[in-house]
């Protein structure tokens, strides 16, 4: 007779796991303890000892946050196939064990050989243990079913997903009990496991001017033998994510290992064991600051050595906690002001919030234009209202249009921090392409997923490098994020994936980045979202009058429409949690009217 058993737990049947908390900067003690069952229905594996309080004081280590973790323990041989499952899984997830030898211990032999816990990790989260059946022929079938919520791939990239899990374990009854021989490949953990045995890190690259920063999250593998900073910064050694392969520059040379983090003067002392190249030490060292500044939370300033001695021969090399932050002006942008559309012309949000309209013609009313979109060095682009042309203007004094773009429907243009102006032409329902001036030349840019579907919106992030695209197949719309490469007639957008499915036959109206991680969606419905390549889409409060966003860090904005077809700009207060008119006329009423202000736009936005 052959046995199966299927699993719907909410919190793995861990057999005889232990709990440990670390401590940070100063270091804890830490308490273990048996994991249990938390369903009546499941069976406890028997421990065969008290819980124990275990001295576990790591000493310098300023930057490790207390974490849980799971104490791999090998099987029995009077242990049930489930039993020997739950066994399995709670290896799995055990920091401690990062080869993963104890959790081969559960395989037969010739499984043990072929398993591959470095392929990837599957993330889940689940229902309950049922009851097990009766015991067969030697043989068993363990499946566990749960819900897939996310991939987490060999160098740490986070890949929200979804859909059912139903992964089978295959066992057989040898003489030293159950062993699993057939199971699926990589890790299989629970949310509450990677919780426990992941970091999350923001790591920082260079842009492929090495003049901006590019944020890529990742989960990193927590190694209990090393505090937390020496585990990020090792990871930001290895290069990028798949994402943003090819995409970004680091200032480290190939090769180069860390030797050690600590702490020293009241620094974070990091030990390298090459320099860097003499024009790359202002960018490797906001990187060094990008990258620790979570987990520092701005009070630790860093220094950094090669092979244990200074930096240079004669002096060392400092690093000050906001070096990232000084390095490229984006990552938090000063007082920026707002541009929007009013009465056909384009004004800046001025002081006491009232419209002041720019210099030249793009502050002249003209109705022909609209969707204006802001470079970072006084330039306008505008879609005339035929979609057929993008015109472009300096905001000075005698700024004039110039045409630069033309096409069959294109869609609102874009600008990126290199000056370059994007759009996507639609030839027709099934086919764009991907179109970039530089001020000089226009150049196709090569997009085959873009290519074959109608491409509604484009908008290049902050950072250069992260591109978000509403894509439309047929009746149904899909809000995608990928990576800009290349440079001139080589760029190329790949790596994308969709972040936010809207409902068939429904639409999103406007998309807007927050910052080079972070897109907010406001769909056909008004429902305003936030979505970004690392975590599922969330809902924010959003007003049915809404028409477009721009977003700019903390400030986002929206220009909105009531059932007269008055306008206004409402701006997210946060403190209030309540959506503000803002732009005051010359009486200082903030009342929505005809032809009032629509379309924000922050400058890159």
């Amino acid at each position: 007779m052959r046995t199966e058993t299927v699993f719907h737990g909410t919190e793995r049947p861990a057999p005889s796991g232990r709990l440990a908390r670390t401590g940070r900067r100063m270091g804890a003690v830490s308490l273990v303890m048996a994991l249990s069952c938390v369903s009546a229905a499941c069976s406890v594996i028997p421990v065969g000892g008290r819980s124990a309080v275990v001295d576990d004081v790591r000493k310098g280590n300023p930057l490790g946050d207390p974490y849980a973790r799971v104490i791999a323990v090998p099987p029995e041989a009077g242990w049930t196939p489930e039993q020997v499952v739950a066994g399995f899984r709670a290896a799995m997830a055990s920091v401690d064990d990062r080869d993963r030898g104890i959790a081969r211990r559960y395989l037969t032999d010739d499984f043990a050989r072929k398993w591959n816990p470095q392929s990837g990790v599957t993330v889940y989260k689940q229902g309950e243990v049922q009851p097990p059946p009766e015991q067969g022929d030697g043989t068993a079938r363990v499946v566990l079913k749960g819900t897939l919520t996310a991939i987490i791939d060999q160098d740490g990239r986070y890949r929200p997903t979804g859909g059912p899990l139903n992964e089978p374990f295959s066992l057989v009854k040898g003489p030293s009990g159950w062993r699993i021989n057939a199971a699926p490949d990589g890790l299989l953990l629970s949310e509450a496991d990677v919780e426990r045995a992941y970091l999350k890190a923001n790591l920082y690259f260079l842009d492929s001017a090495w003049k901006g920063l590019v944020v890529d999250q990742v989960r990193v593998p927590i190694d209990p033998t090393a505090n937390f900073a020496k585990t990020i910064v090792q990871r930001l050694l290895k290069g990028p994510s798949s994402l943003l392969k090819g995409a970004v520059n680091t200032a480290f040379k190939p090769g180069t290992q860390l030797l050690g983090v600590d702490t020293q003067d009241d620094r974070v002392v990091i030990n390298l064991s090459k320099p860097v190249d003499s024009d790359l030490i202002g960018p490797m060292s906001a990187q060094i600051a990008g990258t620790l500044a979570e987990l520092t939370r701005g009070g630790w300033d860093f220094e950094i050595r090669v092979k244990g001695e200074p930096y240079y021969s004669d002096s060392l090399l400092p690093i000050d906690a906001q070096e990232h932050i000084d390095f490229d002006t984006w990552m938090t942008p000063g007082d920026v002001h707002p541009y929007f559309l009013a009465d056909g012309a384009l004004r800046t949000l001025g002081r006491d919030n009232v419209g002041q309209p720019v210099p030249g013609q793009a502050g002249e009313k003209d109705g022909a234009r609209t969707r204006p979109a802001v470079s970072d060095q006084w330039q306008v682009a505008a879609l005339s209202a035929g979609e057929r042309e993008i015109a472009v203007t300096p905001m000075t004094p005698g700024g004039q249009w110039r045409p630069w773009v033309a096409g069959t429907s294109l869609t609102p243009p874009s600008w990126d921090r290199y000056h370059t102006l994007w759009t996507v032409d639609r030839l027709d329902d099934h086919t764009s392409k991907v179109l970039r001036h530089d001020g000089r030349k226009q150049y196709d840019v090569s997009a085959p997923d873009l290519e074959t579907v109608r491409v509604e919106a484009l908008r290049i992030a902050r950072d250069g490098v992260h591109v978000a695209a509403v894509v439309r197949s047929g009746t149904e719309e899909e809000v995608k994020i990928g990576t800009v490469i290349g440079q001139g007639a080589a760029t190329k957008i790949t790596n994308l994936h969709p972040v936010v499915n809207v409902e068939p036959n429904q639409t999103v109206k406007d998309i807007a980045w927050k910052d080079g991680t972070t897109l907010y969606v406001l769909t056909g419905k008004s429902e305003l979202l936030e979505a970004s390549v690392v975590a599922e889409p969330k809902q924010l409060p959003s007003n049915p009058q809404i028409q477009s966003i721009t977003a700019l860090n903390g400030s986002l904005l929206a220009g909105a429409k009531d059932d007269d077809g008055n306008w206004q700009l409402l701006s997210w207060n946060r403190n209030s949690a309540q959506w503000e008119a803002v732009v005051k006329n010359e009486n200082g009423s903030t009342s929505f009217t005809k032809d009032g202000p629509s379309y924000p736009a922050y400058p890159l936005g």
